[in-house]
């Protein structure tokens, strides 16, 4: 099955975490840890696809999105922007088809 295809788990983790920090203004740090977590598992069967499922797409960015307009209020959640920009940069690796395995810090990329 390939990882672009609809995927129930992801639906589960995104409303989780995402949902949870939209809908009760509460930050469930472990629930964006999973769902980070799976995302980069299916960033690995990404990498040779010459798209990148809605899905995948939109869950990337309610991610970045939930934490960064509930940072401008909740205290809480603003210690947590760092994960906004780890989502973002997951997004722009999966356009570019790669992972975070295939960059090394301090390295330039050489195309």
């Amino acid at each position: 099955m390939s990882e672009n295809h609809f995927d129930v788990v992801l639906e589960e983790l995104t409303d989780r975490a995402v949902g949870r920090l939209l809908k009760a203004d509460a930050f469930d740090a472990p629930a964006f840890d999973a769902l980070k977590d799976h995302l980069r598992q299916k960033a690995a069967g990404l990498q040779s696809e010459a798209a990148l499922s809605k899905q995948i797409s939109l869950s990337l960015r309610s991610a970045a999105g939930a934490i960064r307009s509930r940072a401008e209020y909740l205290p809480d959640v603003r210690q947590h922007l760092q994960r906004a920009e780890d989502f973002d940069r997951m997004l722009d690796l999966l356009i570019a088809g790669e992972t975070r395995s295939d960059r090394s810090p301090g390295v330039p990329l050489i195309i």
